[in-house]
């Protein structure tokens, strides 16, 4: 259906269900991990103000209903963390229409490495480098057999 044949039907109902849709955004989450990232600003904003996780944990039984222990808070706010490390990293893409051709995209844009990231970007051509370094910071003796050269100067 096009957007200039809707009816005053079908305009009521986009409306009703976008309602529907933000009351249902405004109910709490089921698991404590969308609890959690829900209320992130609030808690984000007491680590920073120097609040211990104890005190949140207990903040966050009283105002919030979230039991949660102080090891499971620490676990969830670092996978929070890890998430927001990795979103500028991984821009969004608009999507492509058919009459779009790939050079005018955003992702045609960009350098390769923002592509795939900092993590997998080629920071060394050498692949041996690692092995070669291992190699020098080896500990206790070496054994290298003697040459003929050397046996000349031990003379």
């Amino acid at each position: 259906m096009s957007g200039a044949h809707q009816t005053q039907d079908d305009r009521t109902w986009i409306a009703n269900a976008r309602s529907r849709l933000a009351r249902r955004r405004a109910e709490k989450p089921s698991t404590k991990a969308a609890q959690i990232r829900a209320l992130w600003p609030d808690i984000e904003a007491a680590l920073a103000v120097g609040q211990s996780m104890k005190t949140i944990c207990a903040w966050l039984a009283e105002d919030a209903g979230i039991t949660v222990g102080v090891t499971s808070l620490t676990s969830y706010i670092s996978r929070i963390r890890r998430r927001e490390e990795a979103k500028p990293h991984l821009e969004r893409v608009p999507e492509r229409s058919a009459r779009v051709p790939l050079q005018s995209t955003a992702i045609a844009s960009l350098p390769v490495p923002a592509l795939i990231g900092p993590q997998s970007a080629i920071r060394n051509p050498d692949p041996l480098a690692n092995y070669r370094a291992s190699l020098a910071k080896r500990p206790g003796f070496n054994y290298h057999p003697a040459t003929p050269e050397d046996e000349k100067t031990l003379f």
